[in-house]
């Protein structure tokens, strides 16, 4: 058995499942809006930034958290920023299902 061709073969049928193909098309359609992509990309560098920090010093700061939130709920109010927000985190939560199955059956114990 070839590990990287069943890679493959599970990133294929991923590509086919109704979660990826609503995410990407919403980050196409998203992507296309210079505006947008701006948006997301700002978001998501506080967020590493933020995660990063957190991992640094050991401790929230509720007041980059806040920001954070603040910020969110600012995108979810335009439409397209946040039916794609919802689709992205609809399939980050699917690729963490398949991660944590594949896991299951690594358990060495």
């Amino acid at each position: 058995m070839d590990l990287v061709s069943k890679a493959r073969e599970l990133g294929i049928e991923i590509s086919k499942s109704d979660k990826f193909i609503e995410y990407k098309n919403l980050y196409n359609q998203v992507y296309k809006d210079e505006k947008n992509k701006e948006m997301i990309d700002d978001f998501r560098k506080k967020v590493v930034d933020y995660q990063l920090n957190y991992a640094n010093k050991g401790k929230e700061s509720e007041e980059e958290l806040k920001k954070l939130e603040n910020l969110q709920n600012i995108m979810m109010m335009n439409q397209d920023l946040g039916k794609f927000l919802i689709a992205e985190t609809n399939f980050s939560i699917e690729l963490k299902d398949i991660y944590e199955a594949i896991e299951k059956e690594l358990e060495l114990e």
